[in-house]
């Protein structure tokens, strides 16, 4: 754990289809073997509910917060997740600007859509910076 913090992500995803449609459908079983994998990860905290949070078929968001930065990385580059990215570009469209973002918050808190698609634009207008970044340019957490 990382003091008084933990760590955000979210990333957006455009999909190829209709999010309800048959196109998409291997993506949303994975999609429950992933989450439960999440859950399970040593280090994992908070997940959106949600993928459908976005008014706009056929956005969607994940939302995630992690105890740490180790601890997401592992998750993500490791294991099915690692070999779900291999596969994304059969259910979803390559990005128009970062697709991801990484912020710290303070231990408790719980991201929600709106400060999401904020930390997603800052990163898109400013590039990596403390208060938002990647896992390529990182940031440590805030001294408590």
């Amino acid at each position: 754990m990382t003091g008084n913090y933990h760590l955000a992500q979210a990333n957006i995803l455009y999909a190829v289809d209709s999010l309800k449609s048959e196109t998409l459908a291997s993506f949303h079983e994975l999609a429950l073997v992933v989450d439960k994998l999440a859950r399970e990860s040593p280090g994992f905290v908070f997940r959106l509910e949600s993928l459908f949070d976005l008014p706009v078929d056929p956005y969607m968001l994940n939302v995630s917060v992690w105890e740490s930065l180790e601890a997401l990385r592992e998750f993500t580059y490791r294991g099915e997740h690692a070999d779900s990215l291999k596969t994304r570009r059969q259910w979803f469209k390559p990005p128009r600007g970062a697709p991801s973002v990484l912020w710290w918050l303070p231990a408790g808190h719980l991201p929600d859509v709106d400060e999401s698609m904020a930390r997603l634009g800052l990163l898109n207008a400013k590039g990596a910076t403390a208060d938002a970044f990647t896992f390529r340019r990182s940031f440590p957490p805030p001294l408590s």
